[in-house]
């Protein structure tokens, strides 16, 4: 079984996110979400609020694809709890600094469909 924390359904995927997406920038919102960030955003509803704290070493299921957490800013949290927001800059320059409500990740990112199941999982 395996020990995830957070899951969420992806609705849609905005105009825009799959190039955000593929240059390394995934920028999740749940509904309601402002209608100026809908076109950048991958849309998803959440099951619940996070059960654990996100930490560094963590596992971020999206469909089929895996990335490890390697940095969780200091609003992430908050950000995901409150909104359902969180953005996932993956495969970073290393000497680009970590934002309060920013996670950084390895792995590889390809862009959701609407239906697959996202999940935050404890490694």
């Amino acid at each position: 079984m395996d020990d995830f924390y957070y899951e969420s359904t992806i609705l849609r995927v905005g105009d825009e996110a799959a190039d955000l997406i593929n240059g390394g920038i995934l920028i999740l919102f749940g509904e309601p979400l402002p209608r100026d960030l809908e076109s950048l955003s991958v849309v998803h509803k959440p099951a619940d609020n996070p059960a654990l704290e996100i930490r560094a070493g963590d596992e971020l299921w999206l469909g089929g694809a895996r990335l490890t957490l390697t940095a969780v800013g200091e609003r992430a949290q908050e950000n995901l709890t409150t909104l359902g927001h969180m953005v996932v800059y993956v495969n970073p320059d290393p000497a680009a600094g970590l934002l309060p409500g920013a996670v950084h990740a390895e792995g590889p990112l390809g862009v959701p469909e609407p239906g697959c199941e996202l999940r935050l999982v404890r490694a």
